[in-house]
C-alpha cells in the first residue's frame, strides 16, 4: 500500500470495509519504473472534466500546462479527432447546400452560409494538416458541440463568421 491509499484507509473504517474504494496495487502498476498507472478514478475525473479542459484550451491555456490539458490537446489533434471534426464541418455545409437535415439541434444555417468559403477552408485543415495547433482545434470543436456557440445562436450570422475565422487562424 502507498502512503496515500494507507492514509485514506485509516481516515474512514468504512473505507477499509470496501474493497472496491481501495486500489488494487498489482506487480505491475508501475511501468518500467516510472509512475503508476491511472486508476479508474482519475480516468473518471478526466472525462466528467472533458468538456472544461477543451474550453481551456480553446480559451488559450497552455497545453503542457497540466496533464489534462495536455492529454486533451494530443485527443484533439490526433488523426482521428481532426477527421470527425471534418466530416461534422462538412455535413454542415451539405445541410445548407442540400436539404436541411432532419432532427438536428437548430442551427444558425444563415451564420453557416455567409462562411461557406471559410468553412471548407476550415474542414481542409483538419482534415489534411497534420501540424495544427491544439488552441485551434479545440476552438473548432467547441464550436460544433457548445451549444453556446454562435453555431446555434439563430440570428447572430457575424458571430459565427468571427468564431469560423478565428478558429481557422488558431490552427
Amino acid at each position: 500500500m502507498t502512503e496515500q491509499t494507507k492514509e485514506r484507509a485509516t481516515a474512514s473504517p468504512w473505507l477499509t470495509s470496501n474493497p472496491f474504494l481501495l486500489p488494487v496495487e498489482k506487480p505491475g502498476d508501475q511501468v518500467n519504473g516510472g509512475p503508476p498507472r491511472k486508476s479508474w478514478l482519475d480516468s473518471l475525473r478526466y472525462r466528467l472534466r472533458r468538456f472544461d479542459t477543451t474550453r481551456e484550451l480553446a480559451g488559450g491555456a497552455a497545453p503542457r500546462s497540466s496533464e489534462a490539458l495536455h492529454r486533451r490537446a494530443s485527443e484533439l489533434t490526433r488523426e482521428s479527432s481532426r477527421l470527425k471534426m471534418a466530416e461534422s464541418y462538412e455535413r454542415l455545409l451539405a445541410g445548407v447546400i442540400g436539404p436541411t437535415p432532419y432532427g438536428v439541434a437548430p442551427v444558425n444555417w444563415k451564420g453557416v452560409a455567409a462562411s461557406k468559403s471559410r468553412i471548407r477552408q476550415l474542414a481542409k485543415r483538419l482534415r489534411e494538416d497534420p501540424d495544427v495547433r491544439p488552441q485551434g482545434t479545440a476552438r473548432a470543436w467547441v464550436l460544433l458541440n457548445d451549444r453556446d456557440s454562435a453555431l446555434f445562436a439563430r440570428d447572430d450570422v457575424s458571430g459565427f463568421a468571427e468564431e469560423v475565422r478565428s478558429a481557422l487562424a488558431l490552427l
